[in-house]
């Protein structure tokens, strides 16, 4: 069976009520459903046939907000549209909005669905229609009008030129004449580039922009301001679409079930105090909403993320003790602060252990009857006991019972088998926590350079197909996840680091999805999910590489190595520390010392020189860090 989710947003800003838009399953099932668990977790959202959400619901937000959201989903529909012509389309909806507000019955578009709406106001714009290559959409009926749009939504890098960024002097200038449009500008260009992201991520950034620029513009040296505020923004921005992006890959590959049981885990630690029916409900929907985001219907998935934040917040008693602070936000704040909220305290009265699991004589009973439910309720009770432990490692703990409950079951005295899982659960946490603090000793020792020429080493030996580039870039990766995780506390360091090793290794399995790089790479990629971490851990030499054989040109510095920044003396050092596993991908670790006591001494030597240039690569092209004793 499968399980897993990675960290999914609740985020949301919208205009609609929860009883607006009925579910299969609302706020109360009965307890003694068995088939429960099931329904709870897979069924889908559905529209009501007598009620809709209506353009009349955008008079709940201030104008801005609802311009803002149109923007956003029309520059992601037509992405090649120009800033001009999306803008027109937010004016006209716009317009409607508050003609609909005034007078719900002026209009006979004041009574449709919000997505027919939307894209009526493309449709009835014949020629922007055929301009973009909407004609054959608009020809079809809602439903699959509104999947053919989707179709037209691109992602790949690229398809969107670069965006040529203006200086900061000419931003403030325009800042300060009207704010709205740079805002608008800015929406525009960070939409059409994302037509798959979220309504809030857009939003959040947004907001992180407009405070670079009312801190900047008042400084005296704006450019300097720019170069230190703006590129956190982007650096936020980018790992929120790349969580998105992760979050839709795992989905792909694995299916909805690995995200039902990561999520399940996340909300268990997140809100102990919850019932299984309650966090049953909870993981079923954000499923639901990152399906529909990650087949780019933003709008969709905006409003029943706002949805699921008011469902939250009118059942706050049931849910956390700690949600009212991010209840009292404005609405479109709420979201964002409940991702960040901190777990619940755990029950007073949550027994430490999970016995009934193993020692009760029905338990084989209760895994026979219904499978899914019994590892459900287990991964919740192990989940809602340990906020210490990461949603991977109780996934995958989850797994190891259901192995173990395979194996006992079918022997005689079950109950004697059982126990034994216990030991073998404690080993799994122990081994996996001495990891996280190996690593993060390492980082410590060493500092992220040299940390990370530890793992082009390692990561060389494991992928020697990929390019330096691309190396550089995983094991950078990695390397921030030491800095970013090692520094946290006990209760935090375990989730932060698999979680966002989760995220580098997701990007190594996308570049194999796109390129195949080696076999070991694909067993570990493809196999299970939540063991995708420890299997990549695990690998070492790809035992189907054959050596780079020896190419002076693989060991000459592109530049004067002497004269450079440190950082680019760092960069080419890397390279031929790549180069070198790569030739040599057996080379131990005290052969790698000598090469590199070498190199110091023979970088110390050129240097020293007049023409240090013609030195380097002549000691290199010999190939002298290579002449090791095998």
């Amino acid at each position: 069976m499968k399980w897993v989710t990675f960290i999914s947003c609740l985020l949301l800003v919208s205009f609609a009520e929860s009883k607006h838009l009925p579910r299969k399953y609302r706020d109360t099932v009965s307890q003694g459903d068995a088939e429960m668990p099931n329904r709870l977790i897979n069924l889908v959202v559905q529209w009501s046939k007598d009620v809709h959400d209506t353009i009349t619901r955008a008079s709940e937000l201030p104008p801005d907000d609802f311009a803002g959201i149109a923007m956003i989903l029309y520059s992601q529909s037509a992405q090649q549209a120009t800033y001009e012509e999306v803008h027109k389309l937010m004016d006209d909806i716009v317009a409607l909005a508050k003609k609909c507000g005034a007078d719900e019955h002026s209009d006979p578009e004041c009574g449709k669905p919000l997505h027919t709406v939307f894209l009526d106001e493309i449709c009835h714009e014949q020629e922007f229609a055929n301009k973009h290559g909407f004609s054959d959409c608009c020809a079809k009926a809602d439903a699959e009008r509104n999947e053919c749009f989707l179709a037209h939504k691109n992602a790949t890098p690229g398809f969107i030129p670069p965006y040529q960024k203006p200086s900061a002097d000419v931003a403030c200038a325009k800042f300060a004449e009207n704010k709205n449009e740079v805002l608008g500008h800015y929406i525009y260009e960070v939409s059409r580039r994302s037509p798959f992201a979220p309504v809030a991520t857009v939003y959040k950034s947004t907001a992180a922009y407009e405070h670079v620029l009312t801190s900047c513009c008042a400084k005296e040296d704006k450019g300097a301001c720019f170069q230190e505020e703006a590129p956190p923004v982007k650096k936020q921005l980018m790992e929120d679409l790349a969580i998105q992006k992760h979050v839709c890959a795992v989905m792909k590959k694995f299916g909805v079930e690995t995200m039902q049981g990561l999520k399940m885990a996340q909300l268990s630690q997140k809100f102990p105090k919850a019932s299984f029916e309650t966090i049953s409900k909870l993981t079923g929907d954000i499923v639901h909403i990152h399906e529909e985001c990650c087949k780019g219907d933003t709008l969709e998935s905006m409003l029943d993320r706002e949805k699921l934040t008011k469902y939250v917040c009118s059942h706050q008693n049931e849910i956390s003790s700690k949600l009212s602070a991010c209840c009292e936000k404005p609405v479109v704040e709420r979201g964002e602060c409940i991702v960040h909220l901190e777990n619940d305290d755990k029950p007073a009265d949550l027994s430490e252990t999970v016995r009934e699991f193993v020692d009760n004589k029905e338990v084989c009973q209760h895994y026979a009857d219904n499978k899914n439910q019994h590892l459900a309720k287990f991964l919740y009770q192990y989940g809602r006991r340990h906020p210490e432990l990461s949603p991977q490692l109780l996934a995958r703990s989850t797994r190891g019972y259901e192995e173990l409950l395979d194996e006992c079951c079918a022997t005689e005295h079950p109950e004697t088998c059982l126990p034994k899982g216990e030991g073998l659960l404690k080993k799994h946490i122990s081994d996996t926590m001495e990891l996280v603090k190996t690593r993060c000793d390492h980082y410590a020792q060493l500092g992220g350079y040299l940390y990370q020429n530890e793992l082009l080493v390692a990561y060389t030996k494991k992928a020697p197909e990929l390019s330096f580039k691309d190396l550089q870039k995983y094991t950078g990766q990695f390397r921030d996840v030491a800095a970013k995780c090692c520094k946290m506390d006990d209760a935090h360091r375990l989730t932060c680091a698999e979680g966002y090793a989760d995220l580098a290794i997701g990007s190594i399995c996308q570049s194999h999805e796109e390129n195949h790089i080696n076999k070991q790479i694909c067993k570990c990629c493809s196999d299970n999910y939540f063991k995708r971490r420890p299997c990549f851990s695990e690998l070492g030499v790809d035992p189907e590489f054959h050596p780079v054989a020896f190419d002076p040109a693989l060991f000459t510095f592109h530049g004067d190595y002497c004269d450079a920044k440190e950082e680019e003396q760092q960069s080419m050092k890397q390279e031929l520390l790549v180069n070198l596993i790569k030739h040599r991908p057996t080379i131990s670790n005290e052969q790698l010392a000598v090469a590199t006591v070498d190199f110091v001494t023979m970088v110390t030597k050129c240097c020293a020189v007049e023409n240090h240039v013609e030195c380097l690569t002549e000691e290199l092209s010999k190939g002298r860090m290579l002449e090791i004793n095998s």
